[in-house]
Parts: structure tokens; sequence; C-alpha cells
């Protein structure tokens, strides 16, 4: 079954069956987007099991306006800015517990230089301002077309061409800095 052609009126389609085929299908890409928000892999797991809960209580009310991923990439990104509103998570920053940074030592193997560059990449994308990166994140590295940013974060596609263009030129100088410190 493909998850972008889900007939709820189907009493055939048991919603259980359809959320973890849901799941199965964009859990890691909505993982990734939350990580993209909140900057640690626990909190990011614990939040999409909370978009699926949601989703798992809400599907029979999808009025189908938008995709299906486009309505769990939407309500992921809300649950991530509850989130990081939150007074728990403000308290845990105020006391010094800062967001995980994956800091662990690369084995040596001949693609180091492709992942270590790739790391350079992620890390510097993740400098960016939040509506940098998450248009970033979504067009490279979840391969959303300009219309579905779009529609996920609610903004005109001229929006979203801007803060891909602004966010390539915050990029650039980074980039180019780091290039020139492994020559």
């Amino acid at each position: 079954m493909n998850a972008e052609k889900i007939d709820l009126d189907n009493p055939e389609n048991n919603i259980k069956q359809i959320i973890e085929e849901l799941m199965i299908e964009y859990g890691s890409e909505l993982t990734f987007l939350a990580y993209s928000y909140v900057k640690n892999a626990e909190e990011a797991k614990d939040i999409v099991q909370n978009v699926f809960v949601a989703a798992f209580q809400h599907l029979s009310g999808f009025r189908g306006d938008s995709s299906i991923k486009t309505w769990l990439y939407r309500v992921t990104i809300n649950k991530c800015k509850d989130h990081l509103k939150s007074s728990f998570f403000k308290r845990v920053l105020l006391f010094g517990s800062a967001p995980e940074t994956n800091k662990k030592e690369a084995p040596i193997d001949e693609n180091y230089l492709d992942k270590e560059a790739s790391n350079t990449i992620k890390e510097a994308v993740f400098t960016l301002k939040l509506k940098h990166r998450e248009v970033i994140l979504m067009r490279y590295y979840q391969d959303l077309s300009i219309k579905e940013i779009s529609l996920i974060l609610n903004l005109p596609e001229p929006t979203v061409h801007t803060r891909l263009r602004r966010a390539k030129g915050q990029l650039a100088p980074i980039l180019e800095k780091e290039v020139l410190t492994y020559e």
C-alpha cells in the first residue's frame, strides 16, 4: 500500500495498519527532521513517537487537503517547536546540559574523507538559523521539492527560494574556511 493513496473511508483499512505503514515509510525522515530542530537523537525519536500517536488519534479527521507526507511533516515541525518552547527544555539548557553533539571518532577506511566532508557539511548546516537550516535539510537531505517545502512550512514558494539562497550564501564562507583548513 502506498501511504499517499490511503482511503480512510474504506472500512477495510485498519488505522493501526495504516500508522504502521506510515511509520515504516516516513519514520526515518521525520526523525531526521525532528533532530534538525532539537539536535538530540533521543528527543527527536520521542517527538516522532508523539507525532505518530497524534496521527493515530487524528487520522480519521485527515481531510486530504495536502498529502499525508506534508501533513506528517507539519505535525512534526509543530511538535518540535512546542518542545523547544517547553519549560523543561529551557530548564535543561539553563543548567548547562547542551544539546548533544555527535563527536565520536570516525573509523579510518577508504571513505574517510567523504565521511569527513559530509560531517563538515552537516555541522555547517546546523550552525544556520532554524529558518535557513530547515529549508536546506528538506531540500537537499530529504529531497523535497520547493512546492512541498512551501506546503509544509506554510510559506509562499518565493520565500522558500529566498531562504535557500540566503542559507547557501551563509554556508559558502563556512565551508570554504573548512576546506582551506583541510588543505
